[in-house]
């Protein structure tokens, strides 16, 4: 039997109180091949628990083509925070999760 799984792929972000934090993610198919991301529009939230309902930070997302320029402030996050990025298509008549997980923060020596 076959095992279905739409869950998005998890990751640590590991990142280090007040620098900037930016990832890159590029979207491919299983293939390697760039995503058409035309008509899509990425948004995220850090938290500190999932099911919180206060938000710690907005990602910010900037998108080209299929490639996910993801910046994050580390001033104000708790020492393990969780975040996803969540793909809305042609004005929330689709929604996907691209990504989720932790962030952990190192704190900083110089201040």
């Amino acid at each position: 039997m076959e095992t279905l799984n739409l869950q998005p792929p998890t990751m640590e972000w590991r990142v280090y109180r007040n620098d900037n934090a930016t990832m890159t993610l590029v979207l491919v198919d299983s293939n390697g091949a760039a995503l058409d991301l035309t008509g899509w529009s990425f948004t995220g939230v850090v938290r500190e628990y999932p099911k919180d309902a206060a938000e710690l930070s907005q990602l910010s997302i900037v998108k080209v083509d299929n490639v996910l320029t993801v910046g994050l402030d580390t001033s104000d996050l708790t020492l393990i925070a969780y975040f996803d990025i969540e793909g809305s298509y042609n004005a929330g008549a689709k929604i996907s999760t691209v990504i989720r997980g932790q962030i952990f923060v190192e704190e900083d020596v110089t201040r």
